[in-house]
């Protein structure tokens, strides 16, 4: 049997109730925290028999049980389990090797006949062996038509097992420049000598937070970091705080830490370097938050999957001395959204980007 029409036979059946119950695992998985999650991906679990959940969790830490272990834990009546349907917004895992053991086998062990699938996972150590050993043990197993919601929140999950890199977002704010006109050339991103040259309005600063949220590190440069001080924080909306970057020049003396702050050298933007922070130090997303020219290097290498752009159009200039261009946009697809009647932000993708 082909591969498609396997996944046409496995996405056949979704009633209703299966779509309620697999929008509340969805739920559950965005509750995920990146800083705490990461390189694992976000995952949420609904056990129910009708409209009555008998558990529900998602993955709550790296290292940690599972979402569908979550939800199986809470089950207080596990007599009622062959009746129940799991719902989970990823394919159970089923491969060893790793710092928990597979749910596949505890699915099975638990008596429930019924799953509903968000995503296949795009690990190849699983990819669809999950659902196979699933059905070879005689559990009806249903995947979501519409796998594009549950993407969207593995973007991170597919770069690293893709790529064996982090996901890397690309972010700064920046006045719109003398036209005023998208792509805003010649606008300004900061002062050369005065740190936290004031260009986001309060919704910037709430959305730069939201975005911080969503990482699991996030990076600014040597410079950036001795004349802005920045805290690097989610202070403005609720969520972890990603754990903190600063990026130096080989040969630079640096601290080796300073209050959980990491310090990395990186010469040329390589491939090999990012991939040494996924694979040594479990960096699954990666925000670049300044200063410009960490931000150039990055636009240089071609080494990216988002940028976000917040542009002011009150922010005030410093004087033309001091001034810090902003780095020049890249073709990208772009979505304009107004945060307010002086921000506006651009998100960029790459034309191949999920």
């Amino acid at each position: 049997m082909s591969r498609e029409r396997c996944l046409t036979e496995l996405s056949a059946g979704l009633t209703p109730q299966d779509i309620l119950c697999l929008g509340r695992a969805l739920a559950l998985a965005r509750r995920a925290s990146p800083a705490e999650v990461e390189p694992n991906p976000p995952v949420g679990a609904v056990i129910a028999i009708s409209d009555s959940i008998l558990g529900e969790g998602y993955h709550r830490l790296y290292g940690g049980p599972h979402a569908e272990i979550e939800a199986l834990r809470q089950v207080r009546f596990p007599e009622k389990l062959p009746e129940a349907t799991l719902y989970v917004t990823l394919e159970p895992c089923c491969h060893s090797g790793k710092k928990t053991p597979p749910c596949v086998p505890a699915v099975i062990r638990s008596g429930i006949r019924r799953v509903v699938i968000g995503q296949i996972d795009p690990n190849p150590a699983v990819r669809g062996e999950g659902i196979r050993q699933l059905r070879a043990a005689g559990v009806e197993v249903i995947l979501a038509p519409d796998s594009r919601p549950f993407r969207r929140l593995l973007r991170h999950f597919e770069t690293n097992v893709h790529f064996q890199r982090p996901y890397l977002t690309l972010k700064w704010a920046q006045t719109p420049g003398p036209t005023r006109q998208f792509p805003f050339p010649g606008g300004i991103i900061g002062s050369r000598q005065i740190g936290r040259w004031p260009i986001s309005g309060f919704w910037g600063r709430v959305w730069g937070h939201r975005l911080r949220a969503a990482h699991s590190h996030i990076a600014v440069g040597y410079r950036t970091w001795v004349l802005d001080s920045p805290t690097l924080t989610t202070r403005l909306f609720p969520g972890g705080s990603p754990k903190r970057i600063v990026f130096y020049k080989p040969g630079r003396l640096v601290p080796e830490s300073t209050e959980g702050v990491s310090f990395f050298p990186l010469g040329e933007v390589s491939t090999a370097t990012l991939q040494k922070l996924y694979q040594e130090h479990r960096v699954g997303s990666l925000l670049i938050e300044g200063g410009a020219q960490l931000l150039e290097q990055f636009l240089a290498a071609d080494i990216y999957d988002e940028v976000q752009v917040l542009v002011s159009s009150t922010a005030p200039s410093p004087p033309v001395v001091e001034a810090v261009r902003a780095p020049a946009w890249p073709r990208l697809m772009w979505r304009r959204t107004v945060l307010s009647a002086t921000e506006e932000l651009w998100r960029g993708r790459p034309f191949n980007s999920p």
